[in-house]
């Protein structure tokens, strides 16, 4: 609990002190992370159905939906070393080995919450679950997320420029939001069992700041359920 505490202390402390456009900068600058991710996430069709309630916008995934949506890992470390990079010199090595250990327990995580690795959908939805739970500080079923995944992926596929995005980048977007969910979901998960009223705090404004950074909605407003997301 230590690790992830001093881990999530951190990651509170650096990622909340930014403002949202630097947030989701790369580390090079050339590309904010919205081009792809957040701009593309709560487009005109999915904020249309996210309204009515109406969760995945469809059930059933086209092919060319998931194969858009979907990239070829290769060994770049480009979204972990953008996430490093925003921390203290004297942290970054103590901060990359916590978050790379929640990057490689992902892919287990996934097969429980039913959604494909390598799937920028996926990371979106593991991404905005847990910043759901830290901002309400209460577990999510795992059946919530893969019909999130749905709304993102069908979203994502409407989206003309999205498929233009590299196959880099992708992995990029993808990994941030896993490694950046995955840290919001495990220490909610850890506080259910260990209270800690200060962590719990600095957790309810990290994914207050995430939630609003990618929605551009109150984070009061958002609802996920066994449909999806829903804004109310």
């Amino acid at each position: 609990m230590k690790v992830l505490q001093h881990l999530c202390i951190a990651a509170a402390m650096v990622l909340t002190s930014m403002s949202p456009a630097n947030a989701w900068m790369s580390a090079d600058g050339a590309m904010n992370l919205s081009i792809g991710a957040g701009h593309y996430l709560l487009n005109e069709e999915v904020q249309r159905a996210a309204r009515a309630g109406r969760g995945g916008i469809g059930t059933e995934v086209s092919k060319p939906a998931q194969a858009n949506a979907r990239f070829t890992r290769s060994t770049s470390v480009a979204g972990l070393d953008m996430l490093v990079g925003y921390f203290p010199p004297g942290q970054r090595a103590q901060m990359r080995q916590g978050f790379l250990a929640l990057h490689n327990s992902y892919p287990q995580v996934a097969r429980q919450l039913g959604v494909p690795t390598n799937d920028v959908a996926s990371g979106m939805a593991s991404f905005l679950a847990g910043a759901y739970m830290a901002y309400n500080n209460q577990t999510l079923s795992n059946g919530y997320v893969k019909p999130l995944a749905h709304q993102f992926r069908n979203g994502l596929a409407s989206q003309r420029d999205f498929a233009r995005v590299s196959n880099a980048d992708k992995q990029r977007m993808y990994d941030v939001m896993v490694m950046l969910g995955m840290l919001m979901a495990t220490t909610q998960v850890q506080l259910q069992k260990q209270p800690d009223p200060a962590l719990e705090a600095q957790m309810r404004q990290l994914g207050k700041q995430m939630i609003e950074g990618f929605l551009k909605v109150d984070a009061s407003r958002l609802r996920i359920t066994s449909s999806g997301m829903r804004i109310v």
